[in-house]
C-alpha cells in the first residue's frame, strides 16, 4: 500500500534533510487544503535546483502531487507531470507516467481537463518519436491538432506544445516547409527570452535551413523579424542570417558572393549541397518578386532584358523563370514576346522587413503626391470653368 502524502513527505524529509523547510511548508499547505498556495509552492520547488536532482521530481509528483491533482488547476498538474518526466530514466517510463495522468483526468469527465489532456498527449507523442515510433507520433499529433482547432481561448502553453512536437515530427521526416511553418507557429506562442540560449541557437539554425530548403516558401520576412534570428549573430552560424537576408532581398549578385565567401560552411550542410539547384532556383524567383514588388503597381511593364540583368539569366532562362512564377501563382500577368517584355498585374503578398517597409513607404508617398497633384489640377480646372461662366 502506498504511503499517504504526509507520510511520503516525512520520508522525503528524512532522506534529504536539506529540503526540510520546503517539505514542511508543503505538508502545512496540504493539511490546510490551501490548493492554490500549494500549487505555487510545488511550482517553486520544481524550479529549485535543490529539488531537481536524482529522481526527486518523479517521486514528489507520484507520491504527493498526483494525490491531490484533481483539486488544482489541471493544466498545472499536466505541466508538473511533464517536468517530472524529464527525470525519468527512459522515454518508456516517461510515457507511462504521462499516460497515468491522462487516464486520471479522463476519468474525471470534466470539460476543464481537455487542455491538460491535449498537453500531455503531445508530450507522449514527443517521447514516441524519440523511441522511433514515428507512426504513433503522427497519429497522436494529427488527432490533437484536430481537437485543438475546435477549441477557443486555448492556453498558449498548449498551442506551443502542439506546434513544437509537430515541428519535431516534420523535422524527422525532412519535411522542410512543414517544419518551417510549425516552428514559426510554435515561436508565436512562446517568448524568445524564455528559451535557453543553446536551444534557441539550434532552433534558429534549423528554421533557417528549413526556410532555404522548403518548397513554396518565397518570403522570409516573418522569420527575419523574429528575435530568434538574432541568436545567430556573433556565432559560427551568422552566415545563415546573411544568407536569409540575401534571399529575402532577392539579391542574386550578393548570393554568388556569399556562396564563395561561405563555401566551407555551405559544404558542411549536406541538405544544402544536395539541393543546390533548388536554392539557385529559389533565389532567382525571389529576385524576380523583389524586383516587381519594388515597382509602382501601375508601372509593372518591364523588359525581359532588365529581368535578365537582375537575375543573371539570358533570354530563354528569363521566359522560363516567368512561366515558373506564373505556374506557382506568385505573379499574374502576360508575357509580350514581340516587345520582349512582361506586363505584371499582381505580385503575391509578402511579410515585409523594416527595410522593405521603407521602400513601400516611398512608393506610397509617391502615390499620395500624384493623387494630390491630380486633385490640385482638377481644382484649378473647375475654378477656371467657374470664372469663365461668370464672365
Amino acid at each position: 500500500m502506498a504511503p499517504s502524502p504526509i507520510d511520503f513527505l516525512e520520508q522525503l524529509q528524512t532522506e534529504f534533510p536539506d529540503l526540510a523547510e520546503d517539505v514542511q511548508e508543503l505538508a502545512n499547505l496540504y493539511q490546510r487544503k490551501l490548493w492554490h498556495q500549494l500549487t505555487l509552492k510545488v511550482e517553486a520547488c520544481f524550479h529549485s535546483s535543490a529539488f531537481n536532482r536524482g529522481d526527486i521530481p518523479v517521486r514528489l509528483f507520484q507520491g504527493f502531487v498526483f494525490e491531490f491533482g484533481s483539486k488544482i488547476n489541471f493544466l498545472k498538474l499536466a505541466q508538473f507531470a511533464v517536468h517530472a518526466c524529464k527525470f525519468q530514466p527512459n522515454p518508456a517510463a516517461a510515457v507511462e507516467l504521462l499516460t497515468s495522468v491522462v487516464t486520471r483526468l479522463e476519468e474525471l469527465k470534466l470539460p476543464r481537463t481537455t487542455e491538460a489532456v491535449l498537453f500531455l498527449r503531445m508530450h507522449v507523442a514527443q517521447h514516441k518519436l524519440e523511441t522511433g515510433a514515428v507512426q504513433e507520433c503522427k497519429t497522436i499529433t494529427e488527432a490533437v491538432t484536430e481537437q485543438l482547432a475546435a477549441l477557443s481561448d486555448v492556453d498558449p502553453s498548449v498551442s506551443a506544445a502542439v506546434y513544437y512536437v509537430t515541428s519535431l515530427y516534420h523535422k524527422a521526416q525532412s519535411n522542410y516547409a512543414d517544419f518551417y511553418r510549425s516552428s514559426l507557429m510554435y515561436l508565436s506562442y512562446v517568448s524568445s527570452d524564455s528559451l535557453q540560449p543553446d536551444f534557441k541557437l539550434r532552433l534558429a539554425v534549423d528554421v533557417s535551413l528549413a526556410a532555404l530548403l522548403g518548397e513554396h516558401i518565397y518570403s522570409f520576412g516573418q522569420l527575419l523579424q523574429h528575435p530568434i534570428i538574432n541568436s545567430l549573430d556573433g556565432t559560427p552560424s551568422q552566415w545563415l542570417h546573411e544568407l536569409l537576408s540575401c534571399f529575402n532581398n532577392g539579391d542574386m549578385h550578393l548570393y554568388d558572393t556569399l556562396c564563395a565567401r561561405y563555401a566551407s560552411q555551405l559544404n558542411a550542410q549536406p541538405a544544402l549541397v544536395a539541393h543546390e539547384r533548388r536554392l539557385r532556383e529559389k533565389i532567382t524567383i525571389m529576385c524576380l518578386l523583389e524586383l516587381l514588388s519594388s515597382m509602382p503597381a501601375e508601372q509593372r511593364r518591364i523588359s525581359l532584358a532588365a529581368i535578365g540583368e537582375r537575375t543573371k539569366l539570358e533570354g530563354d532562362g528569363v521566359e522560363f523563370l516567368l512561366m515558373k512564377a506564373l505556374a506557382l501563382h506568385l505573379i499574374e500577368g502576360v508575357i509580350d514576346e514581340v516587345d520582349s517584355a512582361v506586363d505584371v498585374k499582381w505580385v503575391t503578398p509578402r511579410i515585409l522587413t523594416a527595410d522593405q517597409m521603407r521602400v513601400l513607404k516611398g512608393q506610397l508617398d509617391s502615390w499620395v503626391g500624384k493623387v494630390a497633384a491630380v486633385a490640385a489640377a482638377l481644382e484649378n480646372e473647375s475654378v477656371g470653368m467657374v470664372a469663365a461662366g461668370a464672365v
